[in-house]
């Protein structure tokens, strides 16, 4: 889907922290006694015969696994050599106990999951993954279906971190079987969203999949299927995302995927967070010690029992706060859908565009920039009215708001909710951009209406009180909607340098790069709107920030938004009141310099910047000729 999508352990309701700590303090005064450490004393249960000492040593290999400043040492043994054979033991609780204890490990992302795959992890856990018969109606116990659940959920994390695990899921070829997980009638909601996840991290730029995916019947279904939880709408929209990663079906399901969207769109996040307000109250911190996430139950477990038949209140309120977590994820879901769905042809193809030389990409200083709406050109006729029937900018511009101030007090020593509404806010933004990015202003409410967004998120983002991310996607949007109104100079008649100062300071104490950047950028978009005397402000500023910049990309940035001041209007006499063509000619040595410097660490970036140095060498070229003038 074109974002990163993280696994995050939880703590189960009804486990005893503090039971798990002392199994992992045992194995350590046991490791003492023997002379090693405590996961060598893990290694040394692990390859005992006897199935409690096995069982012992992955619990307390499942806790160590989810202290995040034991990982390495774990990486750093011969723990995961030792462990990957029990994921497939002939014992099925020792089977559970390996696959909820690599999960844990497998969450703390690419190098981990890398180091997994490489000590041949994948081998073990597709055959345990083969083992199970899914044309069979559901699971025969409570314990099965948990170790399947866990799997799951370890080779999703494995193949979202690494492409050999995606390609070791691609040769194995059981894609096909996998599918009929979806039927959550005969396994569960939980079986079905766990499958549904891992299909849409395998589905994303796989091609291999797609064949299959687009033969499936199951996913345009799941999209007709009334949901009557927040649970079976999350797997709903987890349906649209692999039908959206399968180009394909994208194009061909278009209006069907938006449709079936709809009512998640409709939904109020904060209010249904208030609604779980007593829940929320009540629930353990996340910052307290996570907990194993596995069944230590032996296979005599029934359906029929309660993992904690002693607290019904407890279970209902876990139930409520899951419903909740699948709400914020399913919203988050869509706004990368529609992200994804309104990139058009000339988006997909950016990168392509990007290689070609630097002097086809050059911009001529004696001629007018093109008009800047380009319209929904390149998009599916059925996506633009699709979202304007359904009025998907406005319900999008909604959930983006901040929270809510008793809402920020409700989640505040609520870790993984919090994350969770953080960055559903930060995808509604990010997808509001890509509509300002593709879509005309018209299609978006109208020009009053997109520089009513602007004002309104400038507000947002100099309260100051905003994290790195959710600034980050202000910014972006205020820069992306700024742009649409570049023909709308009469929005801008009332601004004064008050306000312009506002913007220029928020540049100046910027201290994150990507926000910085987008600063800057607005301040050469407003540089073609604003009267001459705040254009002069605005110069100063640039130059003056370009002359103190050291990174080479940021500096490109700067020197790119200070050209666009001048692509319209020749402005001679700031020229000459600033004394611009000396400033220039010195900025153009020092962007040489960092370039000589950092060409080596330019990466994706490096089109983008030498196509500034082309642009900027003319630039100069056409000062100079101006002030011999």
């Amino acid at each position: 889907m074109g974002k990163v999508r993280k696994v995050k352990t939880r703590t189960p309701s009804g486990v005893d922290t503090s039971a798990d700590l002392e199994h992992v303090l045992g194995l350590e005064a046991e490791g003492v006694a023997e002379g090693c450490g405590p996961i060598e004393a893990i290694c040394v249960h692990l390859q005992r015969t006897d199935v409690e000492d096995k069982l012992n040593g992955l619990h307390s290999f499942a806790v160590l696994a989810l202290r995040k400043e034991k990982v390495r040492e774990i990486c750093g043994s011969e723990l995961v050599r030792i462990a990957a054979p029990l994921l497939c033991d002939k014992e099925s609780a020792i089977r559970n106990a390996a696959a909820g204890a690599f999960r844990n490990l497998s969450v703390f992302g690419t190098e981990v999951c890398d180091f997994l795959v490489e000590n041949d992890i994948m081998t073990a856990l597709l055959t345990l993954i083969r083992g199970y018969d899914l044309t069979k109606n559901g699971f025969e116990n409570e314990l099965q279906a948990d170790t399947f659940l866990q799997a799951i959920h370890l080779l999703r994390n494995l193949c979202e971190s690494s492409p050999t695990a995606t390609e070791a899921f691609n040769q194995a070829n059981f894609l096909p079987s996998l599918l009929m997980g979806f039927d959550y009638r005969k396994f569960g909601l939980e079986i079905a969203i766990s499958v549904a996840q891992l299909v849409l991290v395998v589905s994303e730029n796989n091609s291999s999949s797609w064949n299959v995916l687009a033969g499936s019947s199951a996913l345009p279904e799941l999209l007709s299927v009334p949901a009557e939880s927040h649970a079976q709408l999350y797997l709903n929209a987890l349906a649209a995302g692999i039908l959206c990663n399968v180009p394909a079906c994208s194009a061909a399901h278009t209006r069907e995927i938006l449709t079936s969207l709809d009512k998640l769109l409709t939904i109020d996040p904060q209010a249904q967070l208030l609604s779980c307000k007593n829940e929320i109250l009540n629930a353990k911190s996340n910052n307290e010690a996570p907990v194993l996430e596995i069944s230590m139950e032996t296979e005599e477990m029934t359906e029929s029992q309660s993992a904690n038949p002693s607290k019904p209140n407890q279970c209902d309120a876990d139930v409520t706060l899951k419903n909740l977590e699948h709400l914020l994820d399913a919203q988050r879901l869509v706004a990368e859908i529609v992200t994804n769905l309104g990139s058009s042809d000339e988006q997909s193809n950016w990168d392509t565009d990007s290689e070609q030389s630097e002097t086809e990409i050059v911009a001529d200083y004696d001629m007018e920039d093109d008009p800047v709406d380009s319209g929904a050109g390149g998009l599916p006729a059925n996506f633009l009215e699709t979202i304007k029937q359904n009025k998907v900018v406005e319900k999008l511009w909604q959930k983006a708001q901040p929270l809510d101030p008793a809402l920020e007090k409700l989640l505040f020593q609520q870790d993984n909710i919090k994350e969770k509404v953080v960055k559903l806010r930060v995808s509604y933004l990010i997808c509001l951009q890509n509509l300002c990015n593709v879509l005309a202003a018209e299609d978006l409410g109208g020009y009053s209406e997109v520089y009513n967004m602007w004002m309104n998120l400038g507000q947002q983002a100099f309260k100051g009180t905003e994290n790195v991310d959710v600034l980050e996607a202000i910014t972006s949007l205020m820069r992306s909607s700024l742009s649409l109104l570049k023909s709308r100079r009469d929005l801008f008649s009332q601004m004064t340098e008050n306000d312009l100062n506002m913007i220029i300071e928020g540049a100046s104490n910027c201290t994150d790069l990507n926000i910085r950047v987008n600063w800057n950028r607005m301040l050469g978009t407003l540089g073609s709107l604003l009267s001459e005397p705040l254009v002069k402000v605005i110069v100063q500023f640039l130059l003056t920030l370009c002359a103190k910049e050291e990174d080479l990309w940021a500096l490109s940035e700067g020197l790119d938004a200070l050209m666009d001041i001048f692509a319209v209007d020749d402005w001679p006499q700031i020229i000459a009141e600033l004394e611009m063509c000396d400033r220039v000619q010195a900025l153009e040595e020092s962007f040489k310099a960092k370039l000589r410097q950092q060409r080596r660490e330019l990466k994706e970036r490096r089109a983008t910047i030498y196509t500034v140095k082309t642009n900027f060498s003319r630039f100069v070229s056409y000062l100079s000729k101006n002030c011999k003038q």
